[in-house]
C-alpha cells in the first residue's frame, strides 16, 4: 500500500477483548514526511487491547515530479504590501465563477496606466499562498502538504486537478502485483481518461512520433514497467513571476524563493528543484511543464544546471518558437478577438493596443513569446497583402525580426509609441532614480534587444531526455485507431476520445493585414506611405502620398473560419487568412519545431534531446493538462524517462 491510501482498521463493532477481536489486525497508513521519512501515528489503547498493530509504509525510494506553469499561471502579490496583484479566475464551483465574473468586469474598465501599476514586473513577485483545490480524506494528500510543496504557487483551476491525479496514478500503477488504474482500465467513453490504457497500447495511438529505439509498446509484465513501480512519486509545483524574462525564472525555479508577506511578517519558502532533490535524498527529479513553462525549464537547462537535476523534462503546448498572436496583440489588444474570448482576453490582456502595450512593453516574460527568430524556419509572418492574397510585403525579410518589426518606428513596424511605452510613469522615475539619461524608447529597445538574444539561444536547444505533446486541431479528421490489444466490438461505443473539434482550436500562424493596395504598387511605394491612423484594435489607415490615396489595412481578427471541413485546403487558408490549426494559442507551426528531426514535413535542424513528440488535438491551449490524450502521454513519458534512469 503506498503513501497517504486508507487503510482498513480492523472490523468495526467489536469491543476489544473479545477473542475474535484479538484476532484482528489494526493497520495504520503512513504518510511521508518533509525529510521524505515514512512515519505514521497510532492513538494510545486500553491495556486489555491486544490485537495487533501494523504501520504500513511505503519504502520505495522517490523521484520527485515536479510542474512548472505557464504565463500567468502562478498567483503574484505586491511586494511592498502583499496584497494579491493577480490571481487566475477560478471556475472550479458556483462561487469561483462569479467572483471570476466580477473581476473579469473589473478588468475590463482598467485602464492603460493601472495595468502597467498592477503588472511592473519589478514590483511584484510569485506567491504560494494562492489558493488550494478541495481536498477530502481519501485523497492522496492533505492540504498542507500541498501547499508546502508548492501547488498554492500555481492555478487552481488549471492546474492542481491533474496534480492531484498524478499523486495517485503515478504512486498506485499496482495493487497486489497487478496493474490498476489508468494502467490498465480504458474509459469506454472517452472522456474521464483514454479509450485505450497505457499498458498495452501502441503511442502511436496518441500521435507519438519517435527516435530511434523509442515507441515501444509498454507491456504489463515488462522490466520497464515493473522499474518504473519500483518508485514513489511525490508531486510538486513551482510558480514564478511569469512578467520578468524567462530566464530569471528559470534560475528561480532552480533556487528556489523565500517569500515574505509584509502583512502577517512571515516568510515561505517556494521550494526550488535544488531543495526538491535535497529534501527527497534524491539526485535527479521529473519536470513537466506547460505552455512558457517550458522555455523557462529550457533556460534552467541552458544556464542554471537542470541538465543536471533531471531524469527528463515533459513538455506540453509549449509555444517552441513564440507564437504570432502575441505580436498581433501589440496593435489590437485583446478584446478584438470576438465573443467570450474576446471579453476575457480584453479584460486580462488590454482591450486596445494602449492597454496591451502599457504591461507589455515592460514585461520580458510575455515579450519573449513573440515569434523567435526560427520560428517557422525564419518564414515570414508579418505580411501586407492584397483582398486576393497577393503579398505586397512581408517581414522578417531574412529572419531579423528585431530590427524588421520590434524595434521598426515605421507605421508597419511594431515599436510602439512612446505614450504607450510608461503611461503610469514607473519606468521613466526609476530610470531617473538610476542616474541613467535613457529615454523611454531606448529603453524600449534595449529590453526588445536582450528578449530576441534569449529567444535566439533557445533554438533547438531541449534537455536530453525531452518528450513533448502538442495541439494540431481537434480529433474530428483524425481516423480512430485501435489499440494493439483490443478492438471496439460495440458500434455505439465512441472511437476517439471526445474533445473541441478543429474549428474550435485555429490561431494565427501568420498576422496578415488586408487592404485594397493598387496592382501597380510596390513594396518601396508602400514602406513610404504615411500613418493617417491606427486604431489600436486592428485597422492602419495609411496614405500613397504620390497617389494622394488612402489605404485601410485590416488584420483578421478572429480565430475563427466560416467552414472548416475534413476538404479545408490549409494552406490555401493560411495564404488568404494566415489562420491555421492549433490549440487555439499555439500555432502547429510553432509547436512543431519541437520536432525537427523526427516528424518528416518539419524543416529545420533537429531539436536536440527530443526523443518523442505526441502530435495531438481536441484540447484548447489552457485545459490541454485536462485532456486524456494529454493524460496518457505523460503516463508514457514518465514510464521511459524511469526507464532510462
Amino acid at each position: 500500500m503506498s503513501e497517504n491510501q486508507p487503510d482498513n482498521s480492523g472490523t468495526r463493532g467489536q469491543a476489544s477483548g473479545d477473542d475474535d477481536a484479538e484476532q484482528e489486525v489494526v493497520r495504520l497508513a503512513s504518510h511521508t514526511d518533509e525529510d521524505g521519512h515514512s512515519s505514521a501515528q497510532a492513538p494510545l489503547t486500553p491495556a486489555d487491547d491486544t490485537r495487533t498493530k501494523e504501520t504500513l509504509h511505503d519504502l520505495r525510494p522517490i523521484i520527485p515530479v515536479i510542474f512548472i506553469p505557464g504565463v500567468m499561471g502562478s498567483p503574484l502579490a505586491t511586494k511592498d504590501s502583499g496584497d494579491a496583484a493577480w490571481s487566475a479566475p477560478n471556475t472550479d464551483t458556483i462561487g469561483a465563477s462569479l467572483g471570476a465574473l466580477c473581476s473579469l468586469i473589473a478588468g475590463w474598465f482598467r485602464s492603460a496606466s493601472s495595468r502597467e501599476t498592477l503588472f511592473d514586473p519589478e514590483s511584484v513577485m510569485v506567491t504560494p499562498l494562492g489558493p488550494i483545490v478541495d481536498l477530502g480524506k481519501k485523497d492522496p494528500i492533505t492540504e498542507k502538504e500541498a501547499r508546502r510543496r508548492g501547488w498554492g504557487s500555481v492555478y487552481r483551476t488549471g492546474y492542481q486537478p491533474v496534480l492531484l491525479w498524478l499523486e495517485q496514478q503515478l504512486n498506485n500503477p499496482m495493487l497486489l502485483g497487478k496493474p490498476e488504474g489508468a494502467w490498465i482500465d480504458p474509459d469506454p467513453e472517452g472522456e474521464k481518461w483514454a479509450l485505450h490504457p497505457v499498458l498495452g497500447t501502441d503511442p502511436k495511438t496518441y500521435g507519438a512520433i519517435a527516435a530511434a529505439g523509442k515507441g515501444e509498446v509498454i507491456a504489463p509484465d515488462s522490466a520497464e514497467f515493473r522499474k518504473f513501480a519500483k518508485f514513489r512519486y511525490r508531486v510538486y509545483a513551482i510558480g514564478y513571476n511569469w512578467l520578468q524574462s524567462n530566464d530569471l525564472s528559470g534560475r528561480d525555479v532552480m533556487n528556489g524563493l523565500d517569500v515574505p508577506d509584509p502583512q502577517t511578517k512571515k516568510t515561505t519558502r517556494l521550494m526550488g528543484v535544488t531543495d526538491i532533490c535535497e529534501e527527497n535524498d534524491t539526485g535527479k527529479a521529473i519536470i513537466l511543464t506547460h505552455s512558457m513553462g517550458g522555455l523557462v525549464a529550457r533556460f534552467a537547462v541552458l544556464n542554471y544546471g537542470l541538465e543536471g537535476l533531471a531524469h527528463g523534462v515533459f513538455h506540453g503546448c509549449q509555444p517552441a518558437t513564440g507564437a504570432p498572436l502575441a505580436a498581433k496583440r501589440f496593435k489590437t489588444g485583446g478584446s478584438p478577438e470576438g465573443g467570450m474570448n474576446g471579453f476575457i482576453n480584453g479584460s486580462l490582456l488590454g482591450r486596445d493596443s494602449d492597454e496591451f502595450m502599457a504591461v507589455m512593453a515592460n514585461a520580458p516574460g510575455p515579450m519573449e513569446l513573440t515569434p523567435m527568430p526560427d520560428y517557422h524556419n525564419g518564414a515570414p509572418w508579418w505580411i501586407f497583402a492584397r483582398p486576393d492574397g497577393q503579398v505586397v510585403m512581408q517581414y522578417p525579410e531574412h529572419g531579423d525580426p528585431y530590427n524588421d518589426l520590434y524595434v521598426n518606428t515605421k507605421w508597419y513596424g511594431l515599436q510602439p509609441p512612446d505614450t504607450q511605452l510608461d503611461p503610469a510613469g514607473i519606468v521613466k522615475t526609476r530610470l531617473n532614480a538610476g542616474g541613467l539619461q535613457t529615454s523611454l524608447s531606448d529603453h524600449y529597445r534595449s529590453t526588445m534587444e536582450t528578449v530576441v538574444k534569449n529567444q535566439s539561444h533557445l533554438k533547438n536547444r531541449y534537455h536530453g531526455k525531452t518528450y513533448v505533446a502538442y495541439g494540431e486541431g481537434g480529433l474530428d479528421f483524425r481516423p480512430p485507431q485501435s489499440s494493439t490489444t483490443t478492438e471496439a466490438s460495440d458500434k455505439n461505443k465512441p472511437g476517439i476520445e471526445k474533445g473541441d473539434p478543429t474549428k474550435n482550436l485555429l490561431t494565427w500562424g501568420n498576422a496578415i493585414w488586408t487592404g485594397d493596395v493598387p496592382s501597380d504598387v510596390q513594396a518601396p511605394e508602400l514602406q513610404a506611405a504615411k500613418l493617417l491612423h491606427d486604431s489600436g484594435k486592428g485597422e492602419i489607415r495609411v496614405l500613397l502620398e504620390q497617389r494622394k490615396l488612402s489605404v485601410t489595412f485590416t488584420v483578421q481578427k478572429t480565430n475563427t473560419l466560416p467552414d472548416v471541413n475534413a476538404r479545408t485546403d490549409w494552406s490555401k487558408v493560411a495564404t488568404k487568412t494566415g489562420i491555421i490549426r492549433g490549440d487555439g494559442t499555439v500555432p502547429v507551426w510553432s509547436a512543431d519545431a519541437q520536432a525537427r528531426g523526427l516528424k518528416p514535413d518539419v524543416p529545420g535542424d533537429p531539436a536536440k534531446g527530443v526523443q518523442m513528440a505526441f502530435v495531438q488535438g481536441g484540447y484548447q491551449h489552457m485545459t490541454s493538462y485536462a485532456h486524456p490524450w494529454t493524460h496518457w502521454a505523460i503516463l508514457y513519458s514518465v514510464v521511459q524517462i524511469v526507464n532510462d534512469i
